[in-house]
Order: structure tokens, then sequence, then C-alpha cells
């Protein structure tokens, strides 16, 4: 059963997260303190289940951003239900709580969600909201979407893909872009607040470290991104032919729209907006525009990639409305993070062994679907090489750009400087 809690307005906004930015194929060598204190008791367990939950925004102006965390998470959690559970136990998303785009609302759900409800875990945390303090204090492990920062250090946080968020890898997969698409000059777009400007920030200082042009930048676009039109006209004088946009979808459709109505010949790329829903209603505005992931693309062949046909074949089954989401499968890796750790937790099933067993983790590829992060680091470093893909929509479809048969990430060395290495082992379709 699930319960759906909150509801309110929104004053801000927060856009770029690990799923983008973090080093998704990196491995790690810098070693960190694991936990030392931790919950020894097991809440929200029984004989036959394990009753888990999550605070997210699900409701507002940017819930499509995180909407699809919980249905990803579920969807994994009813496949491994359907085959038994875990040592006869089913896991439940038991409570579902919405801030409704609240900032002041997370908290209040977050001593609801431990304190009252008595979860086990927070599993598909995804909130522009995310504050770690009460997680921390009660050690409770904790699962979910990095797009605030403060998912680091912390060894019983774990944010899909790593808990780092690297903003000059912005600029390292743009400067490679760039080189690819023959672009000589670049313009940035991000509106002035923490979820969005430092990605373009951090961009424009590496593609400057790397020889390429700067020639415009606006870093407090005025949310929610309707007014761009002036920077359109600016960047076409300036001579822009690769906009990089730290905006949200709906900033970048009125980019978008600009561009085409001023004849700007540009490439574009976008950090928001890989989504097929979006893409069906605006395919005329985004043909030809680049995104980058760090999971293996929906479009990859399947009998390549196990993992991707098992997530497929699940979210078509069990959350149809988000199987092609990028926040679904966000919410999918964290799941199986959890589910993982539980089944090496055995008979121990207490938050602590969750949380360190989770921590042992050293080669975590949620099955195949993304580069492997190495738990015992991965909250504080990681190591090169830095690893994403490409996609560009074309038509009604993305289609997977600068690869050769079936691989599908482009690698970068330690310099972060734009050339490509080889994947190392563990890389899905190295």
């Amino acid at each position: 059963m699930k319960s759906i809690l909150g509801r309110g307005l929104l004053p801000g906004v927060a856009i770029v997260s690990m799923a983008v930015l973090g080093a998704a194929c990196s491995t790690t060598s810098t070693s960190t303190t694991g936990p030392t204190s931790g919950g020894t008791s097991a809440p929200g367990v029984t004989a036959t289940s394990i009753n888990v939950g999550a605070v997210s925004t699900l409701s507002g102006p940017i819930a499509a951003n995180f909407e699809a965390m919980v249905p990803g998470v579920e969807a994994y959690f009813d496949t491994v239900d359907a085959a038994g559970g875990v040592n006869g136990r089913k896991i439940n998303m038991a409570y579902s709580l919405n801030t409704g785009g609240n900032p002041t609302d997370f908290s209040s759900l977050t001593q609801t969600l431990i304190n009252q409800d008595h979860a086990f875990a927070a599993v598909g945390v995804a909130t522009a909201f995310f504050k770690p303090t009460y997680y921390v204090e009660t050690d409770t492990p904790t699962y979910g979407f990095n797009v605030t920062g403060t998912w680091t250090k912390h060894p019983n946080l774990f944010a899909a893909g790593g808990s780092v968020i690297y903003y000059t890898s912005l600029g390292t997969y743009s400067a490679y872009l760039a080189k690819q698409t023959g672009a000589t000059k670049v313009g940035l777009l991000a509106y002035g607040v923490a979820g969005s400007a430092p990605a373009c920030k951090g961009a424009a200082t590496i593609l400057r470290r790397d020889g390429v042009t700067v020639a415009y930048t606006d870093l407090s676009v005025p949310f929610p991104g309707t007014t761009s039109a002036s920077d359109v006209q600016r960047m076409q004088q300036d001579g822009v032919n690769l906009i990089v946009s730290c905006m949200t979808v709906t900033g970048n459709i009125t980019m978008a729209r600009a561009v085409k109505q001023y004849g700007m010949k540009t490439q574009q790329l976008w950090l928001n907006g890989n989504t097929q829903s979006v893409l069906d209603q605006y395919s005329t505005l985004m043909d030809g525009v680049y995104f980058i992931e760090t999971h293996v693309p929906f479009n990859a062949p399947t009998k390549y990639f196990p993992g991707l046909a098992q997530y497929l074949t699940s979210m078509n089954k069990y959350e149809p409305k988000y199987v092609l989401d990028q926040t679904a499968i966000l919410g999918w890796q964290s799941a199986v993070l959890f589910v993982d750790a539980v089944k090496a937790a055995g008979s121990n099933l207490t938050q602590k062994a969750v949380i360190d067993a989770s921590n042992k983790m050293t080669d975590f590829t949620a099955n195949g679907l993304i580069g492997p992060v190495d738990w015992e680091n991965a909250h504080t470093t990681s190591t090169p090489p830095y690893c994403t893909v490409y996609i560009q929509a074309e038509g009604k479809s993305f289609v997977t750009r600068f690869t050769t048969g079936h691989q599908v990430f482009v690698c970068f060395g330690g310099t972060l400087k734009p050339v490509t290495v080889p994947a190392k082992a563990g890389v899905p379709g190295a």
C-alpha cells in the first residue's frame, strides 16, 4: 500500500544531479572510514516483510524531475517479490511521502517516516530539499537521487551512481562534444540557484582550460527560463555554435523555440529533457539536441545488456508510464543496491548490517546498467576513467553517438581533458 502526504508550492529549483555529472564508470582508490555506529534494531521488519519508505517530490512545479524515482524503486521491488522476496520476506514501499514542492515539509516528513512509520530504510529519496541531518543521526539506510550535493561523506547515504557530484565533468563532456561536432564557440545558460549554476560555472572553467572559447554565459537566468529569448539573440550575435544548458525542460524548450525563431545555427547540449514523453511532445524543437547519461541507454541492444532487458521488461509490466524516464532508472538502481545489501546481510537483518553490506560492494553495476561503483570510497571520491553516454534526439527517437558496435560509453582519462581512453573491466559494453 502507498500513502501520499504533503502538498504545496515550490519557490526554487534544483536540476543538476549525479545522474548527469557523476563519474559513472569510475573506480576508486582512496579509502574512507566505514560506519562507526549504526542502528542495531530492525524497525519495519516482520517475519514476512520489510517495510521501507521514501520522501520525494511527487507534485508541484518541478515534480517531473523527481516523480518517477519511487516507481522505479517499486518496479524492482515487485520483480524481487514476484520471485519470492529476499530470504522469505517481501519488500514493500509502504510509505511514499510527498513534499508537494514545499521545502518546509521535508524535515517533518522525514521525522514521520522514521519515528512514526518506523521504516527500515529510505529508498527512493528524490527531492530538491534533501537534508541529511536526521537520516545520519538515526543511521537510517538511505538511497536516492542527489541533486543537492549533500549526500557525501556519510556512510549511510547512497546516492544513485555515487554520492559525489563532479560539476567540472560537464566541461570535459562539453569540450568533447564541441570537438566532435566542430563547434568553436560555446554559450552556457543556467539559473542562479545552487542546483543549476555550479555545473555550468564549472564547465566554463574546464572549457577555457582546454582551449575552447566560451563566448557567452548567463548563470542567472530567471526560473523557469521563459525569458531566455534575449540570451539566444545575444549568443547568435556572439557566434555561439554550441549551447550548453543547465536549465530545466521548461527553460530548454523556451530556448529551443527562440533558436528556431531566430534561425540560429547551433548545436545544443541539455542536462534535462532526455525522456521519451518530452521528446514525443517537442520532437520538432528537440531534433538534433544532445544529452549525456551515465547508464546504458534505453535504445541499446538488450542482447548485450541483460540488465537493461530486465529493467525494460519489469518497468513495462509494473510501471509502464515511467519505463523510459531517466529518474525511474535511478530509482531502479537504488532499489538494486538496497536489495543486494539485504541479501548480503542474511539472517543478521539490521539497519547497520545493511549499511555495512552496501559499503562493502566495490564493483556495484546495478546488474549491468552502470559502470562499477566502489562503495568503500564512493561517498567521498573516485578515480578515472570518467565515462558518459552521448545520445541525440533524432525525430522521435534517441540514438547513441560517438561509439562503435555495441559499446555505449565514452570514457576520459584522469586529466579530465577531452581525450578518450579505454573503459575498464566491468563497464557495460566494454
